[in-house]
């Protein structure tokens, strides 16, 4: 839905106990921007996606926030424990602490998690022979910030690896055209592409991460 500038306030922040997600009634932290008529969403601006609609907690009673089918839980330690707080599961946080130290971890210092870090796509000759390469990427989420990445990296988000930081990044891919008449015709089909994965995941700015669109070109 488009909002006017003047009818929406952009680039405010929570840090907890104000809002609550819509959908699941999790605490919300992070930006939020609100329209004149009362309602609030996430991220810096309507155009920050995903922008998932917030509930102010005070509105909240204790069984709207928690469903009746959601009961208690233990989980095991640290590396999921905030996943089942923000599906609005209440936790069994001795169970975590007891997990953790049983482990050898530090519950006031925990094990840094890795980031995404850039890798250069190298087209193999099997690669050419199809006529295609998949490009691996990952967005910063409420940042326009892509970076490109390689499948093991790409794995990782995905299967939301421990080791990794995969809550502050959405992992995607995409089908890249090697081989055509013409750099021009290649290019021209990889900003469709490029276009219809922005559409599809509903995500902006990527359409200026690439810089050339024949890149890697190779006649057919």
């Amino acid at each position: 839905m488009y909002y006017p500038k003047s009818q929406i306030k952009t680039g405010l922040y929570t840090n907890g106990g104000e809002y609550a997600y819509a959908s699941n009634k999790a605490e919300y932290v992070g930006p939020y921007w609100k329209t004149s008529s009362g309602k609030y969403f996430t991220g810096l601006s309507p155009q920050d996606k995903p922008s998932n609609e917030l509930i102010i907690i005070t509105d909240l009673s204790e069984e709207q926030s928690l469903s009746e089918d959601k009961q208690s839980v233990s989980v095991l330690g640290l590396d999921n424990f905030a996943e089942f707080e923000n599906q609005g599961y209440s936790v069994d946080y001795a169970s975590v602490i007891g997990y953790d130290e049983a482990k050898g971890n530090n519950i006031l210092n925990p094990k840094p998690k890795s980031i995404p870090l850039y890798s250069y796509p190298k087209p193999t000759e099997k690669d050419y022979n199809a006529g295609v390469l998949t490009r691996y990427l990952c967005k910063k989420i409420n940042q326009n910030i892509y970076i490109e990445i390689n499948k093991e990296t790409y794995d990782k988000l995905v299967s939301k690896d421990a080791s990794y930081s995969y809550t502050l990044y959405f992992p995607f891919n995409l089908t890249w055209t090697l081989v055509g008449e013409s750099p021009e015709k290649v290019a021209n089909i990889n900003k469709n592409i490029v276009a219809l994965t922005e559409r599809r995941l509903k995500i902006t700015g990527l359409a200026e991460y690439f810089k050339n669109y024949s890149q890697f070109f190779q006649v057919g």
